[in-house]
């Protein structure tokens, strides 16, 4: 009960100091752009440390997911007309069927090999968009302009940064409030227990089927809706969002906050979001030194900072004579 009063805090301060952040960001419109890719990343990867630190299924495929939610989106409203509203709702839709439908062979196998067939997964969907230029995915060469959200009269447009963070706050606090209650619920425990010891939990009654799959879907979708948030916001997007890179970026947000640590995933996105940006002089060598954080950050560090900030927060409390009184 403690450790959820701790991470249901941490998620209302980090809402407080991102809502409070435009006051001292209105003219630099760089670090706004900046904080809201933040909040985009965040939602992301906490959804994928859903699957892979709270379900303990090493799925690699997530960052697929967050394409396919861009595309389904962009293509909807661009060839079709349709409200940018309605083509965000369809592409977490489409994203979270696709990953029920991608988490059922996945339900025979285990480990290394559910991690090599969602990576082949995550592999086949770049080409498929490359190939798929008749049907409106625009190639190589992508789709712009994908259209702004509107509200009323209002269009957003990337010369206001401010109505746009909050959009994405929006967002973010939602899907992060979502994913908290997917934690600390039934279901939550239940998909942990599953992680922890599967014989156990079978005995228990608990069905790694029904499970398994909505686990996949509710991730699959967040994450669609996120991709597709993302093609209105930066309106365009081209199969170059499933680059190396990206995907690195969304492992190290991920392992940097500490798997399984809520909302550890979301302040790595932040920390991880920022230091690409002041490693961009690097040029090419950004990817070696962020490969070499990664590795840093596994043989030193398994719970990520984060988590191994928490500890150390928790053996200090535990050596105040207040404490071990109350305990």
């Amino acid at each position: 009960m403690r450790k959820n009063k701790k991470q249901f805090n941490s998620l209302i301060i980090m809402i407080i100091i991102i809502g409070i952040l435009p006051v001292f960001l209105f003219r630099n419109g760089y670090a706004m752009h900046l904080l809201i890719m933040s909040l985009i990343w965040a939602v992301v990867a906490a959804s994928w440390d859903l699957v892979l630190g709270y379900a303990g299924i090493f799925n690699l495929g997530q960052l697929a997911f967050f394409a396919i939610g861009a595309y389904v989106s962009s293509i909807l409203t661009i060839n079709f007309g349709m409200s940018p509203w309605a083509g965000l709702v369809i592409a977490g839709i489409a994203a979270g069927g696709l990953g029920i439908l991608v988490g059922l062979p996945c339900l025979k196998l285990k480990g290394i090999y559910i991690a090599l067939m969602t990576l082949a997964f995550y592999e086949v969907v770049g080409p498929l968009i490359i190939v798929g230029r008749p049907i409106g995915t625009g190639g190589k060469g992508g789709l712009f302009p994908v259209p702004a959200f509107r509200i009323g009269n209002y269009l957003f447009n990337s010369n206001e940064l401010v109505p746009w963070l909050y959009l994405t706050l929006i967002f973010f606090g939602v899907f992060m409030f979502a994913i908290y209650k997917m934690i600390n619920s039934t279901f939550g425990v239940a998909f942990t227990a599953l992680r922890d010891n599967e014989n156990l939990a079978k005995g228990l009654g608990i069905n790694k089927f029904v499970y398994s799959l909505l686990l996949s879907g509710a991730a699959s979708f967040i994450t669609g809706v996120m991709g597709a948030f993302y093609a209105h916001y930066v309106s365009m997007i081209s199969p170059r969002m499933l680059g190396l890179d990206s995907f690195l970026f969304l492992l190290i947000m991920v392992i940097l906050g500490g798997a399984g640590n809520f909302p550890g995933a979301a302040i790595g996105a932040f920390a991880v979001t920022f230091l690409n940006d002041a490693l961009r002089p690097l040029d090419t060598w950004r990817l070696l030194v962020l490969g070499l954080l990664l590795v840093l950050l596994i043989m030193k560090f398994p719970k990520g900072i984060i988590g191994t900030l928490f500890d150390l927060f928790n053996r200090i409390m535990k050596k105040l004579p207040f404490i071990k009184q109350e305990m």
